[in-house]
């Protein structure tokens, strides 16, 4: 996994960081958890002369497949940190939501769960 971009940028008078990464291999597991939860505990750390209302993450997943009607899907989880608290989404294909749902969501769920720790 490697830091592709980290910006931050101003709206409306409030800051918004985002990282962004890719590109994430293997499976949904408790290895790739403690490294999400490290990375973005380590970027959280990191001062920047205007410090952000929130922190976005967006892990972008290696392999790609295709959806029903042929379009190239790539996955990505996406974290946000707002007031404290830490919230998820995990973005997938057809194919992914058919077969993977419901380890997806428990991956997620823990995720935020340690996250929030």
């Amino acid at each position: 996994m490697k830091k592709l971009f980290d910006e931050t940028h101003e709206s409306e008078a409030r800051y918004y960081r985002t990282v962004w990464y890719g590109y994430v291999e293997g499976d949904l597991d408790v290895a790739l958890q403690e490294t999400i939860v490290s990375t973005v505990q380590t970027d959280l750390t990191q001062k920047s002369e205007n410090a952000p209302t929130a922190t976005h993450w967006v892990f972008y997943g290696g392999a790609t497949s295709k959806d029903a009607i042929g379009d190239t899907v790539r996955p990505s989880l996406m974290i946000r940190y707002r007031d404290g608290e830490f919230v998820s989404n995990y973005s997938m294909s057809d194919f992914d939501f058919v077969i993977a749902f419901d380890k997806i969501t428990a991956f997620k769920e823990k995720l935020d769960k340690e996250l929030n720790a």
